[in-house]
């Protein structure tokens, strides 16, 4: 997203859908907005939402996260 006038159209292009962004621009957008990368490629609300409390944890706080949320899967 170095030049000005290439950046806007093609986030606007990745927004709408038209386009998805390369593995290394997704990779970059993710950290200038400072978010996880799996955040862009969760498939509903509630994933994302997973995503996001998840990445902000302490990584034995994710490894009980999975836990719990392996027990909760069984219970479905």
């Amino acid at each position: 997203m170095d030049e000005q006038n290439t950046g806007a159209p093609r986030i606007s292009r990745y927004e709408t859908g038209l386009h998805d962004p390369d593995p290394k621009t997704a990779e970059a957008i993710a950290k200038a907005l400072g978010l996880p990368l799996a955040y862009f490629y969760a498939t509903s609300d509630p994933l994302a939402e997973i995503i996001l409390l998840v990445a902000k944890m302490p990584e034995d706080r994710q490894r009980e996260a999975v836990t719990a949320l392996k027990a909760i899967a069984g219970k479905a």
